[in-house]
């Protein structure tokens, strides 16, 4: 998908074998800074840490020293395979270094002087022109490499945009979003059926270039990549309850219907004791009912006392 060089992809994605992004990633970097030399010296681009200042004042990147992919003749060495187990590889040691012979015994070392490509690594472009079953069979012949890092190494160096490398995640994903059926195994069990059966499954929906589809796909879900380069938010400070406010329940923020109802009749019942309760009166008018009531008389009872005098007056 990327066109990346094919022996380096075919090397890392042997690395990549039950293997987590960071230690690839320090995987590659060693096989790089041990056997070869240096090509040149720049800071560390994009969004690095910052560390150091300078006499200005200003922050600025730590330079990093940068190395080319080493050749397959390197890593045929005999000796690469125990000096990897030192930074450690583990097993894939062994692949690496037999990987790199296999394709030595079988294509040499001569080039010509002004050729930056060694033999193998030309043969290696030559799949790019093989249809996709061809290349897949020509890649499982090297040790340590099984049908996803195969599929992997044909969709991002050897242009075959349709493959679509499977894992238990990519599995979750063809069953949460494209209704592939749930296996009734365990989710590690990537059986040679199912890894066919979710290939197929995602080719027949994702069409001729399947492979970026996947690639979309399984980046947006992994939470390494998720916020790749992104600040991180503040933490919001969080507000402590005071000590007489423990135990209290929260009120509602919207009050229901009925409260909203009952506070209405109030305000109705407040406005009408108020122009019930306030006289007008005029010179020499008296109230007779005002200097008689009772205390202590609900609403309703005040209002059939006044009405009651207004008629004796009458």
């Amino acid at each position: 998908m990327l066109r990346q060089d094919p022996f380096e992809n075919l090397i890392s994605f042997i690395c990549s074998s039950n293997n987590n992004i960071s230690r690839i990633t320090k995987m590659v970097k060693s096989l790089c800074q041990h056997y070869s030399p240096p090509l040149l010296t720049l800071p560390v681009p994009g969004f690095a840490p910052l560390s150091g200042t300078n006499s200005s004042g200003k922050e600025q990147s730590v330079p990093e020293t940068y190395h080319p992919f080493p050749p397959p003749s390197v890593l045929a060495a005999p000796e690469v395979s125990a000096h990897l187990r030192l930074l450690g590889f583990g097993y894939r040691a062994d692949f690496i270094q037999k990987t790199a012979r296999m394709l030595v015994d079988a294509h040499g070392t001569a080039r010509s002087a002004d050729d930056p490509l060694e033999p193998p690594e030309k043969w290696l472009l030559t799949l790019r022109q093989m249809n996709t079953t061809s290349a897949r069979e020509e890649l499982l012949k090297f040790v340590g490499v099984g049908r996803k890092v195969a599929d992997c190494i044909m969709l991002m160096s050897l242009d075959k945009k349709e493959v679509i490398p499977v894992d238990t995640h990519v599995h979750q994903i063809a069953v949460k979003h494209y209704g592939l059926r749930a296996s009734s195994k365990t989710q590690s069990n990537m059986t040679p059926k199912l890894y066919e059966e979710v290939s197929s499954k995602l080719a027949l929906v994702w069409g001729d270039y399947a492979g970026w589809a996947h690639s979309v796909l399984f980046t947006s879900d992994l939470k390494s990549f998720s916020s790749y380069g992104l600040s991180s938010p503040s933490p919001t400070p969080s507000v402590k309850p005071h000590r007489a406010d423990k135990g209290i329940a929260t009120p509602p923020d919207t009050p229901s219907p009925s409260l909203s109802k009952r506070k209405r009749s109030t305000l109705k019942h407040s406005a009408q004791r108020q122009s019930e309760d306030i006289s007008i009166s005029m010179p020499g008018e008296s109230r007779p009912d005002e200097s008689v009531e009772p205390e202590g008389l609900n609403l309703a009872d005040r209002v059939k006392r006044r009405r009651r005098a207004r008629e004796s007056t009458c």
